[in-house]
């Protein structure tokens, strides 16, 4: 009985996990390897190995959304975000001295405008391809406001641009859908990351989750948001192209 109860239990983290539920995979699986019940069976390692891997990429810390009702500003035509439009006048005068100042401003102010400047800052790591501080920028934009949608999913991005860790990209991206599940933009870069999880691992479990994905964004895509749109018709097609020759 505990070992069918076990089987059954290992199924369904790999089922969430690939469907992109992960916070639930990781709790479930947190919460088997501390049953001594399952001690014995033969998979109860590859299930510490599982928790392992995800421990190691954030997720026993990773902040959790208050759950207060925060305006999650929608994405432009362009792709841009307000909060990003500081940076966006930066890059354009190459004035660092008025930069560093509008973002010691931001720092001195509220913890919004604070989690504000650090996102900027991110983005502009991103731009001089400093991954290393865009990484650390990041984390502290999500610690200090957890229930912006833009935060996580930027920070996802960024990951998955970089090639960073599907896995940590992955908890990510959820978060930001959770938050705002109605922006396009994470469900076509959820894809993306399951497209990464593929090549990486070769495991096609991920595929549907991965068309779901990136099928949502395209029903979620506004009239002006032709970007994003002809992005998704791209890697549509690359996909289709990639399982003819694989499948």
């Amino acid at each position: 009985m505990v070992i069918k109860q076990f089987d059954e239990l290992v199924q369904q983290i790999n089922e969430l996990f690939v469907n992109g539920s992960v916070k639930e995979s990781y709790q479930l699986a947190k919460n088997i390897v501390t049953d001594n019940a399952f001690a014995e069976h033969a998979a109860f390692a590859t299930i510490q190995q599982h928790v392992a891997l995800l421990e190691a990429n954030g997720y026993a810390n990773m902040p959790i959304p208050t759950g207060e009702k925060l305006k999650q500003n929608m994405e432009r035509a362009d792709g841009s975000y307000p909060e990003r439009d500081v940076l966006s006048a930066y890059t354009g005068s190459q004035d660092d001295e008025e930069f560093g100042k509008v973002v010691d401003e931001l720092l001195a102010g509220s913890i919004e405008a604070q989690a504000n400047a650090y996102y900027i800052m991110a983005e502009y790591f991103v731009l001089a391809k400093e991954h290393e501080k865009a990484n650390i920028q990041y984390a502290e934009a999500i610690k200090l406001q957890p229930n912006k949608a833009l935060y996580w999913g930027a920070f996802a991005q960024f990951l998955n641009r970089s090639e960073g860790s599907p896995y940590l990209a992955l908890r990510l991206i959820e978060e930001a859908i959770q938050l705002d599940s109605m922006n396009p933009r994470w469900y076509y870069i959820q894809g993306n990351i399951f497209l990464q999880l593929v090549a990486a691992t070769k495991n096609l479990s991920y595929l549907p989750a991965l068309e779901d994905a990136w099928e949502k964004a395209k029903k979620r895509c506004s009239a002006k948001q032709v970007m994003l749109k002809m992005d998704i018709a791209k890697s549509t097609d690359i996909l289709t192209q990639w399982k003819k020759q694989m499948l």
